[in-house]
């Protein structure tokens, strides 16, 4: 089926891959696909999402919402405001979990320049597959960012709804 997406459909799941490592994802989904579309300047799809306002940097704010901004560092005089003994709480929890367990977690997002690709969800999947049929319904022999965002359109996913409903 790759064999017959356009250069454009190629460059929209590029998008959506690069999209999904750059946010951390195991897996490249609907969303990420969507993105995609409106990223590229190709006609057939980013055009009219960006004619009805959806933009790129729109969807990955929505794919964005729900992960929780950090806290920033942690304030020991606020806390020893409030009566908590930063130094206390540190040494009981290095002593119950080991050296160091306060430390702030490594970047365990894939690097832009590691060949590994996230898999699909599902849905993305069926997206692709749906892309097909619509370009097939319009007897043509290839596949365009548009077909892909007709796909998307017919999958009623949530994200894709919400996200266009807005």
């Amino acid at each position: 089926m790759f064999e017959r997406f356009t250069e454009g459909s190629r460059a929209v799941l590029v998008e959506a891959q690069d999209l999904a490592r750059e946010l951390g994802s195991g897996h490249i989904g609907v969303g990420h696909v969507l993105y995609g579309c409106a990223e590229g300047r190709e006609e057939t799809a980013g055009r009219p999402l960006r004619e009805s306002g959806i933009t790129a940097a729109f969807i990955r704010r929505r794919l964005l919402r729900g992960h929780e901004p950090s806290a920033g560092p942690i304030d020991p005089e606020a806390l020893r405001a409030i009566g908590i003994n930063l130094d206390v709480v540190r040494a009981a929890v290095e002593e119950t979990f080991g050296v160091g367990a306060l430390e702030v977690a490594p970047d365990r997002r894939v690097p832009p320049g590691n060949i590994r690709k996230p898999p699909l969800t599902p849905e993305a999947k069926r997206s692709l597959e749906f892309s097909f049929r619509v370009a097939l319904e319009l007897h043509h022999k290839t596949i365009a960012p548009g077909h892909l965002l007709l796909s998307l359109l017919r999958l009623d996913d949530d994200f894709v709804v919400s996200t266009v409903d807005q």
